[in-house]
């Protein structure tokens, strides 16, 4: 299992160093959709074995939820990039993806599932996590699309060439459309099941990482009501997104890191 997430993380890491040196050389990266793909099935099969690993390590547990992130980042950006077309950003989706799968990779190196061992929450703990995880990870690509476009407008605006050859104004907006109206709406769904699971744990479901959830959520409430009901694009919307995804990415790894999950 770890040693299929380190060849994920070196797949992804391939595609970020292809994206790298094709900047460089003036040319468009060739083998991004292939090395995305090796990725992708390395990181499943891997992700897959964890449900076999003997002691069981929870799906919750924060190697497995940042080995699922890793995974769901690349592979919402596939599917996003079907819709949206969008292929400058593909690198800097690899290079999320590699950090993640290597920290998650030396998480489960590290970790200890009987430590962690908690009472299971049924399809309700499941449902929250792949929900919530599935929002987080194309809210992510969200953001991945509205700091770019934020970064091209203000060259523009100074007559300067934005750097990094990134995709054109259109396909940004189209991508951070397409992300951030389906991302919320799982979010939406991954908050909902994840109180119904502290419900049949007889828990109380605000918990710290409940309650940033809860304010991430809040903040994502302004763009999707300023895109979706006004139609309205520009700097705004994308500022919002960015900020929003700071708070989710504290809710989920943040609090974790500093001790604060329960």
């Amino acid at each position: 299992t770890e040693l299929l997430h380190i060849l994920a993380s070196f797949a992804y890491a391939a595609v970020a160093d292809d994206g790298l040196l094709s900047r460089r050389r003036g040319t468009a990266p060739r083998s991004v959709g292939w090395l995305l793909a090796i990725g992708i099935t390395l990181h499943g099969v891997g992700f897959v074995a964890l449900h076999a690993h003997e002691p069981l390590i929870p799906l919750d547990s924060f190697p497995a939820a940042l080995s699922l992130i890793g995974w769901l980042v690349p592979t919402s950006y596939l599917y996003a990039l079907r819709i949206a077309h969008v292929r400058g950003v593909g690198h800097w989706v690899a290079t999320a993806a590699a950090l993640v799968t290597a920290i998650a990779a030396v998480g489960l190196l590290l970790h200890d599932p009987l430590a962690t061992a908690a009472p299971g929450g049924g399809r309700w703990s499941h449902a929250h996590v792949l929900l919530s995880t599935l929002g987080f990870s194309l809210l992510a690509l969200t953001s991945l699309a509205g700091l770019p476009s934020l970064t091209k407008k203000r060259a523009l605006k100074r007559n300067q060439t934005a750097r990094f050859g990134l995709p054109s104004l259109e396909s940004l907006d189209r991508m951070e459309h397409v992300t951030l109206g389906l991302g919320f709406s799982l979010l939406s769904l991954g908050v909902l099941t994840g109180f119904f699971w502290g419900q049949s744990r007889g828990i109380s479901p605000w918990t710290h990482h409940s309650s940033w959830l809860i304010i991430a959520w809040a903040i994502y409430l302004i763009p999707v009501g300023m895109r979706v009901l006004r139609h309205q694009h520009g700097d705004r919307p994308a500022r919002i997104v960015v900020i929003g995804f700071g708070f989710l990415a504290f809710s989920y790894i943040g609090i974790r890191l500093l001790g604060m999950s329960t």
